[in-house]
């Protein structure tokens, strides 16, 4: 044991020599690590600290400028860098000229600017080989027109790094500081914490003291396209917070398709008015706000003209392309085989795209006659197709005419849905219409049937178990309107219902039929007509509006408060061979209710009842129906019962109902990084039913879309109990 332990001691200390490199090794990585680690934590924590010291002054900022004028000069460049096949649809889509492979244009623009995000562009010169103008300014403008210090931008579409809330959003990382002769600028990188077009990536130059931002370079996906904005602000003395210059560069990729844009906009401010707030004779006029003016367009080709306005000279690449747009028409650059596949094309496209024609102050569109886009799908209806016509015709008096047909067919009802409506506006900037209309609506049965039916199975109505539809039901209206004041609508107007009887259908089952005296089964066999006069009242205080400058045509835009309305009809028996007699109280409230960072909450609620109902009648209420979309709403899906079956909306003489949305852009996907890039939103539905025939009826959904599509799914509950479940699908691309 005495020797023993001394030879253990000295072969430990041996294999700890031979050991000690690795250990050095292992603790010198440890070591250097933890120094990296605290080095990118202060650098990330002094980051943060700048960010926190901009978001406190991006409130002031906002509201620094409140006004400004502004000359700017616009050169733009596209080029088309890959084609397929299926260019010439994408062509189309993207209104370019199929046969220009590269495009240069130059303008000169006057900028409006008020506080916090009005934008007023009217266009004095344009020139170049590009005559699509209006693509050109609308892609361009939702860049350009920026308010960085807004909470969200580029068209109300992205959430900007610049808001107090950002760190919920972004990373913020210090990239290196540079300095110039009277001040130093801190360089921070912006990363998104999650993939979505809602956010950017980039970069921030922040002015040391004052952390005002003086440059951003920013970039990321718009639609089909990737952007990247680079513009640069005034310093203090000198122009101070007023955007200086912007280069935008967006690359457009479809189905294998690329087309590169370039723009360049370099501003010159003769009038800034900062610190005073501006007091409008109409706060609530909103008429030039993001308005851009392009119906006539200044084409200037002197030479001359432009040298003298241009604040940098073309580039060689952009006077080459001038020169073979000059020297070379397109349609030499086109072979036989091209020609005949734009032939072709041309031909499919006009059953397969929307079509727009013009003559003179004349419109005609529609929707082309084997659209696409234009299916929709659910559980409830199984596929249905929808066709709509629009022709337009204005006077010089700024009187209008629309007429605006449209028809849907449900492949799984096998109906056939329309509506013609016609439209005299005789005082547009009062929203004063006179309007005619022809249609259908969903098959009814009249009142007497449903109070037999409610005898005989009053807790368990099925209405699978016997056939019910025994009326068509065709309506016209003739209606007029005008707004007495901002914000509030009287309209009156008269309704003609025809309900006919359906031929060739089945009997009722034996046991129902058995109940029914011979009145009753009349009833079945005879036409009913209703002649109704309505009154409808329609008020949303402080509402924001804006007018048409060229039509003066008057449009709402927004409002802090909601819109109430209530309708009173009031059937009159024995005039027109109206052989109904009752009236009918319907009334409403809705609202839309932006939550900021992209955030809303929408709500509809609405109750009607039928009442004095002194002869038969149908329980056909105005707003409660399958499509009944609330008109504040911006999403085609929520405000209506998706998975309630048709039947259900003539079954009582009540009803009260509400929907309700709440939409976010980042709730839930952004647990699953591979598709939130894709999404731009989420929305959550829920809408609640009480009649008399079904006192309690609940439908809870989820939502998501983007710019090409919107899809939804739903369960409904009846008294609380699952009832069934369903989806629907359509398109926003195009809409």
């Amino acid at each position: 044991m005495v020797i023993f332990i001394p030879e253990l001691v000295c072969r430990m200390c041996y294999s700890f020599k031979n050991w000690v490199p690795f250990y050095l090794s292992v603790g010198f990585f440890f070591w250097f690590s933890a120094s990296v680690s605290a080095k990118e934590n202060k650098k990330d924590l002094f980051s943060d600290s700048i960010m926190t010291q901009v978001f406190n002054r991006s409130e002031m900022y906002g509201k620094y400028i409140v006004e400004y004028d502004a000359m700017a000069y616009m050169k733009g460049t596209r080029s088309i860098r890959k084609k397929n096949s299926l260019f010439r649809p994408i062509a189309d889509f993207l209104r370019l000229r199929r046969n220009w492979r590269e495009a240069v244009f130059e303008s000169i623009i006057n900028i409006h600017y008020e506080a916090p995000n009005n934008f007023t562009q009217k266009i004095i010169a344009i020139n170049g080989n590009n005559s699509d103008a209006e693509v050109i300014y609308n892609q361009s403008a939702q860049f350009f027109n920026i308010n960085i210090y807004n909470p969200t931008s580029f068209n109300d579409e992205v959430l900007m790094p610049t808001v107090k809330k950002a760190f919920d959003y972004y990373h913020f990382y210090y990239d290196s500081t540079i300095d110039t002769l009277t001040h130093r600028i801190f360089k921070i990188r912006i990363e998104p914490k999650i993939k979505s077009q809602k956010l950017v990536s980039g970069y921030l130059y922040i002015l040391d003291k004052s952390w005002a931002i003086t440059e951003i370079d920013l970039k990321g996906n718009w639609d089909f396209s990737e952007f990247r904005i680079h513009t640069k602000f005034g310093f203090p003395n000198d122009d101070f917070l007023m955007p200086k210059e912007s280069a935008l560069s967006l690359n457009v990729k479809i189905l294998g398709n690329n087309v590169f844009y370039r723009y360049d906009l370099y501003y010159t401010h003769s009038r800034i008015q900062k610190y005073e707030a501006i007091t409008k004779t109409n706060p609530y006029d909103l008429s030039d706000y993001f308005n851009i003016e392009l119906d006539s367009l200044p084409i200037i080709k002197d030479s001359i003209y432009w040298r003298d306005n241009r604040p940098i000279p073309l580039t060689e690449e952009e006077l080459k392309i001038y020169d073979n747009s000059r020297s070379v028409h397109p349609s030499t650059k086109t072979d036989n085989f091209l020609a005949k596949y734009d032939r072709s094309w041309d031909i499919v496209k006009k059953f397969v795209t929307t079509r727009k024609f013009e003559y003179r102050s004349t419109q005609f569109r529609y929707s082309g006659l084997l659209n696409p886009l234009k299916f929709a799908y659910s559980r409830r209806d199984g596929i249905t197709y929808w066709q709509r016509l629009k022709l337009y015709k204005e006077f010089h008096s700024g009187q209008m005419i629309y007429f605006s047909p449209d028809i849907g067919f449900v492949f799984k009802r096998k109906e056939i849905f329309f509506n013609t409506p016609l439209t005299y506006s005789f005082h547009p900037s009062k929203l004063g219409q006179l309007s005619f209309s022809i249609g259908n609506r969903n098959q009814a049965y009249n009142s007497k049937i449903i109070d037999v039916i409610n005898e005989v199975l009053p807790d368990s109505l099925n209405f699978d178990d016997f056939n019910l539809e025994y009326y068509k039901h065709y309506y016209l209206t003739l209606s007029g309107q005008y707004e007495l004041f901002n914000g509030f609508i009287c309209s009156l107007g008269a309704d003609y219902h025809i309900y006919k009887p359906v031929k060739n259908v089945e009997e009722p089952i034996p046991e129902l039929r058995s109940t029914l005296n011979d009145d009753v089964i009349d009833l079945i066999d005879n036409q009913y007509r209703s002649f109704t006069p309505t009154i409808r009242l329609q008020w949303t205080h402080k509402q924001y509006y804006r007018i048409n400058p060229n039509r003066g045509e008057k449009e709402y835009v927004r409002s802090n408060f909601p819109t109430l309305s209530v309708e009173y009809a009031r059937g009159i028996n024995g005039f027109l061979d109206g052989n109904s007699n009752y009236e009918r109280i319907e009334a409403d409230i809705q609202q839309h209710i932006p939550l900021g960072l992209l955030r809303s909450f929408q709500y509809y609620a609405g109750a009607g009842v039928f009442t004095n109902t002194k002869s038969v009648y149908f329980a056909d209420f105005k707003n409660f129906t399958r499509r009944n979309f609330p008109h504040s709403w911006d999403d085609q899906i929520g405000g209506v019962f998706q998975l309630l079956d048709s039947r259900w909306y003539n079954a009582s003489n009540n009803y009260f109902q509400f929907h309700a949305m709440y939409e976010a852009p980042f709730v839930l996907l952004h647990f699953f990084r591979n598709i939130s890039n894709e999404i731009f939103k989420e929305r959550f539905y829920f809408s609640q039913l009480y009649t008399h025939a079904l006192p309690s009826y609940t439908e809870i959904g989820y939502g998501i879309g983007n710019y090409i599509f919107n899809t939804g799914v739903f369960v409904s509950l009846n008294k609380g109990r699952y009832d069934t479940f369903g989806f629907k699908f359509a398109f926003e691309l195009g809409r």
